[in-house]
């Protein structure tokens, strides 16, 4: 026998207290293995657990067990390196958790045998913690919810550190959140060299943490796979366990090969082309589409250095679908890159959403490019669908193109070419400013007076176009996009700031394009300089700030900049200020920006500006 195998069961024949029988079971189970045992209902889960665990005898067969052979089955209680969880209650209503779950074995002195009380609530709270659930262990089971029932029931099988844990339906009665947390705490254990037998109707669960899967079908093992084959091609499992709930892709598949061969030959053409990568993109969503039957499809593109989504591109069959996942769920998904699959019937479904309507499936495969850029290709139903090994097998082929797309020097706009333009203009921006400052020299007293504040203003906002170019001819990618984190740290670098005075910035990772970029950074220069003069005259604090924070509210990018400085003067009305500056900003937030200013005081100075999203990210 195989060193690494820690059970064999061999056709194994029995039945469960209701009646139902298996016959002739195989099964190896190998040390830090999760083996799904996948059935319908009334397909012998009951009696497998029960026989193995012995609940009614066995009729034929052998249990071997680190290379022994058992007489009956595996002997359940404090001793026993072999745990079960089933569905009958077996926690005692007026004892503590503490107490139930040290019941099988309470830890005592020597000697006397006395209990010792303090090691039993530390081993109870030791494992409640490795859930990572907060119950107070102190409470008496009758009060527990349903779900932290079953959440001590799941603790007590694991807190004697068994080698084998049999679970039957574990997630039953759990939320999704705290599903995640099972399958968390699962993970951990297996790391840790602890096997598991998984008993369960929803094939769904496997796809999550499944080694090796097993079908149970009319008490018989019809089918074995491992986890990443049934990721790949979930029909195979189904059509072993008769499910004909799931819409199938009805196209002749030899006509719909040609036509997918075809669309990534035409993608490639697109890459050689004078397209953009938008149209590309767009192409690739609408073949994946037209490829897999779906009824929409989905590319986010991601910022690997803020985790921030910067792009989006949409094909959608039926108007009213739409769906958008959490970006922590994307993250998790690139760090993964292996394709995944969830429905409706999944309890962890509802949960990947930020919001969704009329989506019932969802297949998702990561795109991996070699530069900062990365993104998730997201395949739509409205119906409960399972794809075919074909299908996997052309959604790598698009995830691939899509990935050439991105990387394609030309069509992110990386070229030494455009490159070189950002930084000339840059540098002619400079030169200018330089030119307007040596012009000052040769101003006669009369005119420095008057023109000095003028000129010094004209500078700054040059400055302030530059930093624009500036970032964009240091950006690696070359994607014609900005960071306001980052444009907004360069324009406070170069605004001649009274060292006196502490700028602390606040402001999340929001991607906007180059065409929008420059009108931010007139605004952010105007508004932070007129702190920086006006607010801190003579320095009389001890400390002087000014806070800036930016956020992407609703539909909304509001900047707020707050000085702690002398504040407005009363009736301060932007539109009957004489500034060319205030006007310069009044006009770009309620023209370009379809925004809108609000000046007040608040223990200094406050500018809150509210911007509409898709004036700021236009073209995104």
């Amino acid at each position: 026998m195989d060193d690494n195998i820690i059970l064999q069961i061999k056709n194994l024949s029995g039945h469960s207290l209701d009646g139902f029988q298996i016959h002739d079971i195989n099964l190896n189970l190998s040390v830090s293995e999760i083996h799904f045992i996948v059935g319908e209902n009334n397909s012998g889960q009951k009696a497998f657990i029960n026989t193995l665990a012995g609940v009614t005898p066995k009729i034929k067969g052998e249990i071997v067990y680190k290379g022994q052979v058992l007489r009956n089955s595996f002997k359940v209680g404090s001793d026993s390196e072999v745990s079960f969880l089933s569905q009958e209650n077996t926690l005692v209503d007026d004892l503590t958790i503490a107490e139930n779950l040290a019941l099988m074995k309470f830890p005592k002195t020597k000697g006397f045998g006395l209990i010792k009380w303090k090691q039993v609530e530390k081993q109870a709270k030791k494992i409640l913690e490795r859930i990572n659930i907060d119950i107070n262990v102190d409470m008496k089971v009758s009060s527990l919810t349903d779900e932290n029932r079953k959440l001590v029931e799941i603790a007590k099988v694991f807190i004697g550190n068994p080698k084998i844990v049999v679970l039957f339906e574990p997630t039953e009665k759990l939320s999704t959140r705290t599903v995640i947390k099972l399958y968390d705490f699962l993970r951990e254990y297996k790391k840790n060299g602890v096997s598991m037998i998984y008993v369960t109707k929803n094939w769904q669960e496997a796809l999550k943490i499944a080694d090796n899967i097993s079908v149970l079908y009319k008490g018989r093992i019809k089918g074995r796979f491992t986890g990443k084959e049934v990721k790949n091609n979930p029909q195979e499992l189904l059509n072993i366990l008769n499910n004909n709930h799931y819409k199938k892709n009805e196209l002749d598949r030899d006509y719909e090969s040609k036509e997918i061969l075809d669309s990534i030959f035409k993608a490639a053409e697109f890459l050689t082309s004078e397209y953009e990568l938008k149209d590309v993109l767009l192409f690739l969503a609408e073949s994946v589409t037209k490829a897999m039957n779906a009824d929409g499809c989905r590319i986010d593109l991601l910022d690997v250095n803020t985790d921030s989504i910067i792009d989006t591109f949409k094909i959608f069959k039926i108007n009213d679908l739409h769906a958008k996942l959490k970006k922590e769920f994307v993250i998790r998904l690139i760090k993964k890159d292996t394709l995944y699959y969830s429905n409706q019937q999944d309890k962890e479904f509802d949960s990947l959403f930020e919001y969704k309507e009329n989506i019932r499936t969802i297949i998702c495969i990561p795109l991996l490019v070699r530069s900062r850029v990365s993104g998730v290709i997201q395949i739509l139903y409205k119906d409960l669908y399972v794809h075919s090994t074909d299908e996997a097998k052309y959604l790598l082929a698009f995830a691939k193109q899509a990935a050439i797309a991105i990387e394609d020097t030309r069509l992110m706009g990386r070229s030494a070419l455009l490159q070189e333009s950002h930084h000339r203009i840059k540098n002619n921006l400079q030169a200018i400013s330089s030119f307007i400052i040596l012009q000052k020299r040769y101003l006669d007293e009369e005119q420095k007076e008057f023109l000095t504040p003028v000129l010094e203003n004209i500078v700054s906002r040059i400055k302030s176009i530059a930093a624009v170019h500036d970032l964009l001819s240091k950006d690696q990618i070359g994607r014609s996009i900005i960071n306001i984190k980052d444009l907004v740290g360069a324009i406070i670098k170069f605004i001649n700031v009274d060292t006196r005075v502490e700028i602390k910035l606040d402001i999340e990772d929001m991607f906007i394009p180059y065409s929008k970029a420059t009108s931010i950074a007139l605004i952010i220069n105007e508004l932070v300089s007129n702190c920086n003069k006006h607010a801190f005259p003579d320095f009389e604090k001890r400390y002087n700030a000014i806070n800036i924070k930016g956020i992407r509210k609703d539909n909304q990018v509001l900047i707020i900049i707050h000085d702690n400085g002398l504040g407005f003067k009363k009736g301060f009305d932007i539109e009957k200020v004489n500034s060319l500056g205030l006007t310069i900003v009044s006009s770009i937030i309620k023209n370009e920006f379809g925004g809108e200013v609000e000046f007040s005081n608040d223990q200094g100075a406050k500018i809150e500006l509210s911007l509409s999203s898709c004036k700021v990210f236009v073209g995104m």
